[in-house]
């Protein structure tokens, strides 16, 4: 087994078991969550449900080991402007409609839709204007909203080189919309 292989093994066994902690803190903050099926989980982005009501609310768990805002992968892959190559990332899929991020022990719950809308902006702007800033090794541009930076950034997969783009949004940005709960993470 390649060592590659290896580390992504390790990779995801780490993040379910801190996935498991942040829906343990959730459900110790008073949230009623119930387990997504594997099948949900790989082909919908789903994680858990929040339930009210008798209501299911589709849920994806994030957590960042660095950084203080929300990190969303948007092109897994990006080759180019509407390249038919280009893939969409992970955080774009799916049904969620709450995304949970543990960012420094923090767990801040926000809506997906909105966070997407976001994104589309960014997108367009980038599309339309160009990047703010390139570099070598990618480029990046820099969106304000409400009086709050946000970046998309165009840049190398750490594992494999391929570009692709990942937004970044601050997460004081959700809770000065009044669109954040958030929650301490439980030890």
């Amino acid at each position: 087994m390649s060592s590659a292989t290896m580390e992504a093994r390790d990779r995801v066994r780490k993040g379910l078991a801190v996935e498991q902690q942040i829906a343990n803190s959730l459900r110790k903050s008073g949230l009623v969550l119930e387990d997504s099926t594997n099948s949900q989980d790989i082909l919908q982005k789903v994680d858990r449900w929040i339930v009210k009501d008798g209501v299911k609310t589709p849920l994806q768990i994030k957590y960042r080991e660095s950084g203080d805002d929300i990190l969303f992968e948007v092109f897994d892959t990006f080759v180019g402007w509407n390249n038919p190559k280009n893939k969409i990332g992970r955080d774009m899929e799916g049904i969620a409609a709450k995304y949970a991020v543990l960012i420094k022990g923090t767990i801040t719950v926000i809506p997906t839709q909105t966070a997407k809308e976001l994104i589309q902006e960014m997108l367009m702007e980038a599309r339309q204007n160009g990047w703010s800033k390139k570099g070598m090794n990618g480029a990046t541009l820099y969106f304000r909203q409400d009086g709050y930076e946000m970046q998309l950034k165009l840049q190398s997969d750490p594992f494999d080189g391929r570009q692709k783009i990942v937004a970044y949004i601050p997460a004081d940005y959700f809770q000065s919309q009044r669109m954040a709960q958030t929650f301490k993470l439980a030890v």
